[in-house]
């Protein structure tokens, strides 16, 4: 063989040689490329969540004492005004008008406005809504209105509310610019309004004592601290969604301001219904991220837990809690995460840029390509497998519903919980595992999926094969087909422990703990809901005749036994249907419904009667009998509330009392 018939023997060869690398570089260069975006994608997203992580996490204690410097101001209010209404000159005054009284007023109100600088105004407000007192705050000094200059504050929302609470109650007013005259306030105050009874010793309520908290140091406070972060906005957020603070001043106030609309919906649309409807939380956008936290200054428990805070009982309404649930609100935009990250630098860019180049000119020393692959597939059968496995063992229940309610899937979690095999639950409906008063509840749930995209926070009690049953909370989200509801993929948690922890609140709070009956705010409760719904109310009030001498000779212990033995025997007489209450010390109450005026005397006559001729032993040697004094009294009129027919009966039972005790009189 010829040179030349060699050269042109091996060309074909050589072209083919060439010709397979080039398509194995080709091809795995392809998967290579692949893998590195993947990898520096993967990169990408731990490093940009570590970064946001850290942004989070610098705003986390702003969150925090914000949160806590908010709760504390407003905590410090009530305690003032707590200590404000304590002073028995304001029932003095709004009784007698006494000259000393109103001086000793208005010095009080001039110390609270200079001592505090917090205080717009201070007013007193009689039952007509006429101002009886009120202080003004300047910066030029502190004033006294003079008595042709008072106004009268009938139709202002906050006098129609607080002419409804009742002792120890206080409403407060949202944050809303300061209006004098029928016009906003320049430069704008704005204020939130603490408004509480004056209540004389007989219970009558004379007037308000109303004090505006001038909230514009605590604002500035807040923006002050904004201007510190690292992109400087932040946001407090009023329960309808408009600024009361804002790092774009001109967006404040859209709920006090006529021509200023705008809310934070506005320029979040998507975000605002996730941070309206939740309590906390971390939310991603397009836009950024937005840090939320629902503030709740009114949600401490701390007043009242000293005994000379207690006699008070303070307690905000729960209007008045709605109307400050405020949102705080810290956005950090993706230009500032951006900024902070290294991928979006010059030097982080080449560097992206270099791996690709790099890892093409190295390629040819790459042998490994089937190596690779296999380890890709073990690597994803992993990732199934481990997938799997949290599916089936994760700490909550997992299955999935048709559109019928028909289970489709279940996880182990769950079939453990029911005690049932997986084939004894697919293809059952799913209320078949709930107990009665819970199959409603799942249909309205069901329902609601057909129109929510998800449902959250649904309860249900599970009943289970051996036929225990326990309470889950259920959310679902709904997969479409064709723009219909098909499929539910639903999330349970156990939380059987927190609704006996619930329970059990609710026992403690209705209940009088020395005597096992309702307490005195569970009355009110019971009675206003059954002034709603019957005419006949009768209202007995009850009070051991001379108490104190049995604690005085035998000791409180032996005082205690008697009031739980008054109460067990009052129960024992008493129809099932009637509402026993302890109102305090050694006084009861009793709500009946349906009874005239003479058997409610009968059945008060009754109850003396049994209770005198009822001994109660107080040692091994002796037996003390207990006498009652009675007074009732009938609902008058249908919207006669249940303060004024306590009222009544009171003054029935002091004439019992001052007539000689152990009997029972009807109110006249």
């Amino acid at each position: 063989m010829t040179l030349t018939q060699l050269s042109a023997e091996l060309q074909p060869k050589k072209e083919v040689f060439w010709a397979t690398i080039f398509k194995r570089f080709a091809w795995m260069y392809a998967i290579t490329a692949v893998l590195l975006a993947l990898i520096i994608g993967y990169a990408y997203q731990q490093y940009t969540q570590n970064l946001e992580d850290k942004m989070l996490s610098q705003e986390q204690a702003f969150v925090s004492s914000t949160t806590q410097a908010l709760q504390q101001e407003m905590q410090t209010q009530l305690k003032i005004l707590q200590m404000v209404t304590r002073s028995k000159a304001l029932s003095s005054f709004m009784e007698s008008g006494d000259p000393t009284s109103r001086q000793g007023l208005e010095k009080l109100f001039i110390n609270l406005a200079i001592t505090f600088h917090r205080y717009d105004q201070i007013r007193l407000i009689d039952m007509q809504g006429n101002e009886a007192i009120r202080m003004n705050y300047h910066t030029d000094g502190v004033h006294i209105v003079a008595a042709k200059n008072l106004q009268n504050k009938h139709d202002s929302k906050y006098f129609q509310e607080g002419i409804k609470l009742s002792r120890g109650q206080v409403y407060v007013s949202p944050m809303e610019l300061n209006v004098e005259y029928g016009e906003i306030e320049i430069p704008y105050k704005p204020v939130v309004r603490f408004v509480t009874p004056i209540i004389n010793d007989k219970g009558e309520k004379l007037g308000l004592m109303v004090m505006n908290y001038l909230s514009t140091e605590l604002l500035q406070n807040f923006r002050d601290q904004m201007e510190l972060r690292i992109n400087g906005q932040g946001m407090l957020i009023d329960p309808n969604g408009y600024w009361m603070s804002n790092h774009d001043r001109s967006n404040e106030w859209g709920g006090s301001l006529e021509d200023i609309d705008q809310k934070f919906e506005n320029l979040y649309p998507s975000a605002w219904p996730i941070i309206d409807s939740k309590e906390e939380g971390i939310l991603k956008s397009n836009k950024g991220i937005f840090r939320y936290v629902s503030i709740k200054p009114f949600s401490l428990n701390s007043i009242g837990k000293y005994v000379a805070e207690q006699d008070i009982n303070l307690s905000v309404t729960q209007q008045s809690i709605a109307n400050n649930d405020w949102k705080l609100v810290i956005f950090l935009p993706n230009v500032t995460i951006h900024e902070q990250s290294f991928f979006f630098t010059t030097f982080g860019q080449f560097t992206v840029i270099f791996i690709f180049l790099g890892s093409a000119a190295i390629l040819f020393l790459i042998l490994l390509s089937s190596e690779q692959k296999r380890r890709q597939q073990r690597q994803d059968l992993l990732i199934k497998n481990e997938l799997s496995d949290l599916y089936e063992n994760s700490p909550c229940g997992y299955h999935s519903l048709d559109k019928h309610g028909i289970v489709l899937k279940i996880n182990q979690t769950e079939l453990n919980w029911l005690g049932y095999s997986r084939q004894e639950v697919i293809g059952k409906h799913f209320s078949d595992f709930l107990t009665a008063k819970s199959t409603g509840v799942f249909d309205a749930f069901l329902e609601q999926l057909q129109h929510d995209k998800s449902v959250e926070g649904v309860v249900l009690e599970i009943q289970c094969k051996n036929a225990h049953t326990f309470f889950v909370s259920t959310s679902a989200t709904s997969i479409l087909e064709k723009g219909h509801f098909a499929i539910a993929r639903t999330s349970t948690f156990d939380i059987t422990d927190r609704i006996k922890l619930e329970e059990r609140l609710a026992y403690i709070a209705n209940t009088d703990v020395l005597t096992g009956i309702s307490n005195r705010r569970h009355f009110f409760i019971q009675a206003n809901d059954r002034l709603k719904q019957e005419t006949d109310i009768s209202v007995l009030m009850l009070d051991a005749d001379h108490f104190k001498r049995v604690n005085d000779v035998y000791g409180h212990d032996i005082g205690d036994d008697v009031l739980k033995m008054i109460s067990s025997t009052l129960r024992s007489v008493l129809p099932k249907e009637v509402i026993l209450a302890r109102l305090g010390g050694e006084e009861f109450v009793i709500l009946a419904s349906g009874l005239s005026a003479e058997k409610a005397l009968k059945l008060s006559q009754k109850i003396c009667i049994v209770m005198e001729n009822t001994p109660i032993p107080v040692n091994n040697k002796a037996d003390i009998n207990i006498t009652l004094s009675i007074g009732t009294a009938q609902r008058i009129a249908y919207d006669e509330e249940i303060d004024e027919i306590l009222k009544r009966a009171d003054i029935a039972l002091y004439q019992a009392k001052t007539t000689g005790r152990n009997k029972a009189i009807q109110s006249s």
